[in-house]
């Protein structure tokens, strides 16, 4: 088997995430595709992501809700 016939899967390409510095992923939060994490976010518990998320953020909920951190002292 190639290295190509490896990475695809019933005709779709398998990719993994990039993953930014200083993430958080709590438990059985799921992480799926060829998608972004950006720096300094953090996946709530149970969250599901399935599309880009910018630096700055939090995750949560099934499917993932996206929003922009707070700044501490606020």
């Amino acid at each position: 088997m190639s290295p190509s016939d490896e990475t695809r899967s019933r005709g779709r390409e398998i990719n993994n995430p990039i993953i930014g510095d200083n993430v958080t992923v709590f438990t059985n939060a799921v992480v799926a595709g060829g998608i972004t994490i950006g720096d300094n976010v953090t996946i709530g518990a149970g969250a599901v992501v399935m599309k880009d998320v910018p630096a700055n953020s939090i995750v949560m909920g099934n499917p993932g809700v996206i929003r922009e951190k707070q700044p501490s002292g606020v």
